[in-house]
């Protein structure tokens, strides 16, 4: 025996491999011919019924809302465990796949699995390696119980609920709660082996289990073969407008064809509703934007590229393009069609979009109306396409920056909720709380401007044009290059305009929401400052100036905010490689500089440095070198007239201009968010006092807390939001941000209803338990004095009232936004 252990001792590592392969799939092999002995070999069905029908009604009244608010809160978008994509019925029918979407370490792009885009069929996801979690055995109960991968995760928590410890929380280590965990996504063959070796890790997944009842709806609905139904039956009153719509997006000229494309390489994200119109739930029906091979009247076939401004008829055969309508010269005609919404809404990738006769009338007076010569249409050629400043150098700057603009927290939202909502890569090169502004649109009609930005087409090129495969050094290197060039001429431009007396260094240069309506009676528009609040990996984006006044801010003008947008959202691919994924960060790193430096530039010249240094502590010598070499690139002095305590230090200058900020924009702007309109007195006193917590006991806080004050009067909590700040040396690192933190400067911001789209933690209040809860926060020293406020006020993962308070908070939230509300996420709920 020794003998034998020791030969097997001495097998390498890769042959162990192979044998481990070998004896896995000989387990599956076996598991699949006793299921297929029983009940038949796997097949995909059709689910899908009528809405009319009585499986369609109770899919829609008794199934879907307990899939939606128990599973698709952990199973929705990109970041899915096991691109699990409950939120729609093709989506549960398509079933699971271990390769992760969210990967910064591959050298090769992945394919792409989108959902709606990449497949048409169940037996093509199939090919795709996408295991189902229902039965595709004979359609029987006991197969469509036994053969459901769904249905024996849930009776697997059932047998094995939810363990917890003496102090309320999960055991460290039976649960992996981490972002990044390696994901275990067993196919029903090999769930036996799945739930031995993993006995609590049923679903619903370190959360309470499902009520009695629920349990018993999703059982019954499995054994019946899980039948589910398509989109939501139009209401008449809808056909009008979408008819209008499409009118719009399909005009003939080469001057219309040009603002559509445009257009739709802007919004192709956005949930674009008809505010008059709503859906049977009384909520907005919900389209996005596509472009389909066939016209207005027909149905859509969408055309399904890796990004919107990728060549529509790529993949095509030459047989099927020439099928197609063309135009007049010859070329296939792309079509922009509204498709209605499969899935269900969830906050984190929610952009909703109005369209109305308003929103055309604006869309004309911008892209129509003004007079400019379209000639020929730009083509797909990559390096062009990327490139808006070239593709659409037709179209005024004015007229895109306005378009932009009108909606610019939808534009902002764009690279938050867009490919790029998840992952530290991503967002990790913004500040946890700052400020928005931007540029007066009228600097942009001057005809120098617009020939410096034909000249510096080539130079405002961005990484995307070169697809989804890169190499970071090199990439970067290049594009530095680039940004250097193009601030150089931007600097010569912005001191002959100053020369010329036509820039004034002031309040002034800020735009103020006007020009937002056409004719007599101009409004303003509430877009025109912006708050971003990053919680380390995802962010939040709100109208106005919010919460208490920022270490920084940006103010972005027409090409910065171009270039944001075919960055991170219409240029980037969730699905491509390290190189693509680090040029992007890198290259962000370019724009975030470029909107701070625009707000360098209106403070007192000789305190430009200071404030700039003090956002940069402790940066290497190499990237002070090589990032920072001349961090102001305008030195004309400030128009502002400073006062003298304004002028007495960098940090007093900083926090004049952000003065000036809120009364130049105060006015126009939203303030549903700020403390000062609670009515109760009381609560406004105690939640503001939270809101001044600052330095470790801040720190201690979870970075988004979803707090509901019951105050007894009826079943809705009224919310509020606690986010905590988290302060930074600097945020040039990578990867490694934790060594940039600076806890001791840590603030906290109390904002009124939702505002953070994956809630960290959960508070339930009465007014008594808000008296004092400021002095309890200010108080915390350590960790266990967190998680003894947590045991007293918190609503843990762990808690049996967890699902009961979710609906609670959920309801309230549609109630209070029953637009842009969606499911939260439910990925970072914490365990302390």
């Amino acid at each position: 025996m020794p003998d034998l252990l020791r030969r097997l001792w001495r097998i390498p590592r890769w042959r162990w491999s192979i044998v481990l392969v070998l004896l896995l799939g000989g387990c599956s092999a076996v598991a699949i011919h006793q299921l297929d002995e029983r009940f038949g070999p796997a097949s995909p069905r059709e689910r899908v019924v009528s809405h009319d029908s009585l499986a369609g009604r109770q899919w829609e009244d008794e199934v879907k809302p307990v899939i939606e608010t128990r599973c698709v809160v952990c199973h929705g978008c990109y970041d899915a465990p096991c691109q699990l994509k409950m939120s729609s019925a093709a989506g549960i029918d398509r079933g699971m796949n271990p390769a992760p979407v969210y990967d910064g370490t591959r050298l090769l792009a992945a394919n792409l699995t989108r959902m709606f885009e990449d497949a048409d069929t169940t037996e093509q996801w199939r090919s795709m390696d996408f295991s189902p979690v229902l039965n595709e055995r004979f359609d029987s109960p006991a197969a469509n119980l036994e053969g459901s991968v769904l249905f024996r995760a849930l009776s697997q928590k059932r047998k094995a609920p939810l363990p917890v410890t003496e102090d309320g929380l999960l055991p460290e280590d039976r649960f992996d709660l981490s972002l990044n965990r390696s994901q275990v996504c067993a196919p029903v063959e090999g769930y036996d082996k799945f739930a031995e070796d993993h006995p609590d890790w049923g679903m619903p997944y370190a959360l309470p289990q499902v009520s009695d009842e629920e349990h018993r709806t999703l059982v019954n609905w499995l054994a019946k073969g899980g039948a589910m139904t398509g989109p939501a039956p139009l209401p008449q009153t809808l056909m009008p407008h979408i008819e209008q719509a499409e009118r719009f997006f399909n005009g003939d000229s080469l001057k219309q064809r040009l603002m559509n494309r445009y257009i739709y390489e802007h919004l192709f994200l956005s949930h674009v509703y008809f505010p008059d119109i709503k859906g049977a739930d009384g909520r907005p029906v919900f389209f996005k934007l596509v472009r389909s091979s066939t016209p207005p009247g027909e149905p859509i076939k969408r055309i399904s590229t890796r990004r919107p401004y990728d060549a529509p008829y790529a993949s095509y055969t030459a047989d099927e393009r020439a099928s197609m309508p063309h135009d007049e010269a010859g070329r296939p005609r792309v079509y922009y069609r509204l498709w209605q919404e499969r899935a269900t809404i969830l906050a984190k990738n929610h952009l909703p979009y109005a369209l109305d006769d308003a929103r055309f009338k604006r869309w004309q007076a911008l892209f129509l109306t003004p007079d400019y010569p379209v000639d020929d249409l730009p083509d797909y050629d990559l390096r062009t396409a990327s490139n808006p400043f070239l593709t659409f150098e037709a179209i005024p700057a004015e007229s895109r920056y306005r378009f932009m603009l009108d909606e610019s927290q939808n534009t902002i939202m764009g690279f938050i909720k867009g490919p790029v909502c998840r992952g530290q890569v991503a967002v990790d090169v913004i500040n946890d709380h700052f400020w928005v502004g931007f540029t007066d649109p009228k600097m942009f009609s001057h005809p120098e401007v617009e020939r410096t930005l034909a000249d510096e087409g080539k130079n405002l090129s961005l990484p995307a044009e070169q697809s989804s495969n890169a190499l970071p050094i090199s990439s970067w290197v290049k594009f530095e290059s680039k940004q250097t060039a193009y601030l150089k001429a931007k600097q010569r431009l912005m001191s002959q305009a100053y020369l010329d007396g036509d820039l004034r260094l002031d309040e002034r240069v800020l735009w103020d929401g006007s020009g937002w309506t056409e004719g007599p009676g101009q409004g303003r528009n509430p877009n025109a400052a912006l708050t971003i609040y990053r919680h380390f990996d995802n962010a939040a984006v709100m109208k106005g100036l919010v919460g208490g006044v920022p270490k920084t801010g940006w103010i972005i003008d027409y090409p910065m905010l171009e270039r944001i947008h075919y960055l991170l959202v219409a240029g980037f691919d969730v699905y491509g490689n390290l190189g693509h994924q680090l040029v992007t960060r890198l290259y962000m790193d370019f724009l975030r500089m470029e909107g701070e430096n625009n707000l360098l530039v209106l403070l007192p010249a000789g305190e430009r440095q200071a404030v700039h240094d003090s956002w940069y502590h402790d940066v290497s010598p190499g990237l002070v070198e090589l990032l920072f070499k001349k961090p102001p690139q305008f030195d004309a002095p400030s128009g502002i007239v400073w006062t003298p305590q304004e002028l007495s230090s960098p940090n007093q200058a900083r926090l004049g201009l952000m003065r000036r900020m809120q009364e130049r924009l105060a006015p126009e702007l939203g303030h549903e968010r700020s403390l000062s309109n609670v009515e109760d007195e009381h609560v406004r006193h105690e939640l503001q006092a939270l809101a001044a917590v600052q330095g470790v006991s801040a720190s201690l806080m979870p970075e988004v807390t979803i707090v509901a004050l019951e105050d007894g009067t009826d079943d809705s909590p009224r919310l509020y939001s606690v986010l905590r700040n988290s302060a930074h040396a600097n945020i040039t690192s990578l990867f490694d941000e934790e060594k940039n933190r600076r806890p001791e400067e840590d603030t906290l911001d109390v904002l009124r209803g939702v505002a953070g789209d994956y809630p960290n933690a959960f508070w339930r209040l009465t007014p008594d338990t808000l008296t004092g809860l400021a002095e309890r926060v200010a108080a915390l020293e350590t960790e266990e004095d967190y998680r003894a406020l947590q045991a007293d006020i918190g609503v843990r993962r762990t808690d049996p009232r967890f699902w009961e308070f979710s609906d609670s908070v959920l309801r309230t939230n549609y109630a209070d936004r029953p637009v842009e509300a969606g499911l939260l996420d439910y990925n970072r709920l914490e365990n302390r």
